[in-house]
């Protein structure tokens, strides 16, 4: 059995207990074209690409199903140590590295997966500056069961670029990035982060500083 899916929409297909990826391209700059390809603007000037030519990957259904891995504590007193995840199972991702490594040859891989639902940047900048602790975070999340939260795959995303603020040497330059993008399907995560923010805010945290809502949910495979 076939189906076709519409690429701007649901691109990816549960069946026979695998996820069927396409891939998506995202790129840093807002010059260029792509006849064969549908652009989507981002927020930075860049562009996401749909390409109907790209190769597609094969996924364990229950990749992103992590209600039965245990919570992963990240706080530390180093700076931009400290942050807030959703842990997953690296094998079940262990694959899907290698057969995109295999077109590549030169991607890393942390050896572990997981979704950031609090980064790093937007507690050392932001939340802890307003008094708001990793523990009291990691709370939250424990009462919101974020081990437990429900996502779809979207598709696999390749981007290339620099960052914009790099937080250490490491970050800095130019590099390739593989990874998988995923839905917040029942805003699970987004429940987390609306309760962060509602903490924030009740000890004088500035709101427009911590968005909720600018949370793009993804799981990194593999790095150059």
């Amino acid at each position: 059995m076939s189906a076709k899916i519409h690429v701007y929409a649901i691109i990816a297909l549960v069946a026979l207990g695998l996820l069927v990826l396409f891939s998506a391209s995202s790129s840093s700059s807002s010059n260029g074209s792509n006849s064969s390809s549908s652009n989507h603007k981002l927020g930075s000037g860049g562009r996401i690409i749909y390409d109907p030519d790209a190769p597609t990957y094969a996924l364990p259904a229950q990749a992103l199903v992590s209600s039965s891995i245990p919570f992963s504590n990240h706080s530390t007193d180093l700076p931009f140590q400290s942050y807030l995840q959703q842990t997953l199972n690296f094998a079940h991702f262990k694959d899907l590295f290698d057969n995109i490594n295999a077109t590549v040859g030169t991607l890393q891989s942390r050896g572990e997966a997981h979704i950031t639902v609090v980064t790093p940047t937007e507690f050392d900048r932001v939340l802890k500056p307003a008094g708001v602790t990793i523990g009291e975070i990691e709370a939250i999340a424990m009462q919101g069961d974020i081990q437990k939260a429900r996502l779809a795959p979207v598709c696999l995303g390749r981007f290339a670029g620099e960052l914009p603020n790099p937080v250490n040497d490491a970050d800095a330059g130019r590099f390739l990035l593989y990874s998988l993008v995923v839905a917040d399907i029942y805003n699970d995560l987004a429940n987390i982060r609306r309760e962060v923010f509602k903490l924030y805010r009740s000890k004088g945290g500035q709101g427009v500083l911590f968005q909720p809502e600018g949370f793009w949910p993804h799981v990194t495979i593999g790095f150059d």
